[in-house]
């Protein structure tokens, strides 16, 4: 009789516990119902930021699930991208919907209320502390910020800078590049290389760039341009690279390396619905399914070689290339969202970097 009671006991937990599950899938599904329902008014999703023309072009999965959704990008690096959004919302006109930047960019809309706040039920299958707890963006990928990239037809492997000190060594002067759109790499090092007590060390990263300008750096206008120019053989090391450009020219044939070491400083690729958005159930499909097992594969094999936060996700190639080169999460150090990068840090950060290049 114990048996039986126990065995009946049983099945009513695991009825209950599928009755549950059946809740949730029901009201995710109902939820997407909705947003496919509005998508198909607004049947046009405007994109900002650095990548967003790769997103059309490349994720096309996402446009067989969401064949009414037309997607026209914004493409401009972070801080032109945050400038506009900003200006834009000054006189109540914004021409974005949805903000794709590293999450220090998005940390700045938020501090200045100009995101939505969704939900969005994949997040529950992401890495423990990924998220921002108040819900205003989505951090989608680890961004691995790697320290440079190499021409590997002029710089032997025995060569390849190996530490901070390498970097600096005067053997490089004349042989390196630089991006404009590398101004928040002083902030970024100026907190990793923060103290016991937290307190950033702004002058050891500004002592580190000063003796980086000494080997009088070419300088690229964006992370694309001057990657096609190092795998040219124009220069033989880009410093502060983004990751995309690289890896997708590695997969062409191209003579490109990566210098990743421990620890480098690595935000998250994150999402950002802008309130006064004209299609914000657009940007929330789009959201969801990068978020999705099958958007986090799409965006590591064919995007960028982000990796995946996603923890039910397969690695795409272009991430797997990178982590056999070093960028992995073992060598990261994450970003978070919670970390204060606020509009001032920004403007520190840029002006001393564009005064040392010249620019400004």
């Amino acid at each position: 009789m114990k048996r039986r009671t126990h065995f009946v006991l049983s099945l009513i937990v695991v009825i209950f516990v599928i009755s549950m599950i059946h809740v949730d899938v029901n009201a995710d599904s109902s939820l997407r119902d909705e947003m496919v329902a509005k998508a198909k008014i607004e049947k046009q999703l405007v994109i900002g930021g650095s990548n967003g023309d790769e997103y059309e072009k490349y994720l096309v999965n996402f446009r067989k699930q969401y064949p009414f959704i037309t997607i026209k990008p914004f493409v401009s690096n972070t801080a032109d991208t945050i400038n506009r959004i900003v200006a834009e919302a000054r006189v109540g006109k914004a021409t974005i919907d949805l903000v794709s930047v590293g999450s220090d960019g998005l940390k700045l809309l938020y501090d200045s209320n100009l995101l939505q706040k969704m939900e969005y039920p994949h997040l529950k299958d992401f890495r423990a502390g990924t998220q921002p707890r108040h819900g205003y963006f989505v951090d989608a990928f680890m961004i691995t910020r790697i320290q440079g990239v190499y021409n590997t037809d002029l710089v032997p492997p025995n060569e390849v800078p190996r530490s901070w000190e390498d970097m600096v060594n005067p053997k490089w002067n004349g042989k390196t590049m630089i991006s404009r759109s590398a101004d928040e790499f002083p902030a970024r090092l100026a907190w990793l290389w923060r103290d016991k007590d937290g307190k950033w060390d702004w002058e050891r990263s500004f002592d580190f760039f000063r003796k980086l300008e000494k080997q009088k750096p070419l300088l690229a206008h964006s992370f694309r341009g001057g990657n096609k120019r190092l795998a040219a053989g124009e220069v033989s090391i880009f410093w502060f690279s983004a990751i995309g450009p690289p890896s997708q020219l590695h997969f062409i044939g191209a003579p490109v390396g990566i210098i990743a070491f421990p620890k480098f400083p690595a935000p998250f690729r994150s999402f950002g619905i802008l309130k006064g958005a004209h299609s914000p159930a657009s940007a929330w499909l789009f959201v969801d399914y990068l978020t999705s097992p099958q958007g986090q594969f799409d965006y590591t094999d064919l995007v960028s070689a982000h990796l995946p936060l996603n923890k039910k996700a397969k690695v795409g190639k272009m991430a797997s290339w990178i982590i056999s080169q070093n960028a992995s999460f073992e060598n990261a150090v994450p970003i978070s969202s919670e970390v204060v990068f606020n509009m001032e840090v920004a403007k520190k950060s840029e002006d001393f970097f564009l005064k040392l290049l010249g620019i400004k």
